[in-house]
């Protein structure tokens, strides 16, 4: 078999169909990944900030209580959580954490 020729299929003695492959595909269209890209980086945010940042600090007192599209919700249980934060996280290096 030559070519992009699939497959064919004998109905009667004089009707044949012939079932024929693209060669090439041209993507012309967007292809639509948004919401994976928003669901993987959701993930990676969440596990990574979480288990690095938050569970470092506050252990068993950190909680995510509500996730949306582009944020996190916790519950933490301290006095202050923006003075812990500002005294023990790295803001320059956040994205190496």
């Amino acid at each position: 078999m030559i070519g992009n020729f699939h497959s064919r299929s004998v109905f009667a003695e004089n009707l044949i169909a012939v079932e024929m492959r693209k060669l090439e595909v041209k993507f012309n269209n967007p292809i639509y990944v948004d919401m994976c890209i928003l669901d993987i980086s959701k993930v990676c945010l969440c596990t990574n900030f979480t288990t690095s940042i938050c569970y470092r600090l506050y252990r068993e007192k950190c909680k995510i209580m509500y996730t949306d599209i582009d944020s996190l919700i916790y519950h933490i249980k301290c006095d202050d959580v923006y003075d812990v934060m500002k005294r023990d996280i790295d803001v320059k290096n956040i994205h190496k954490v």
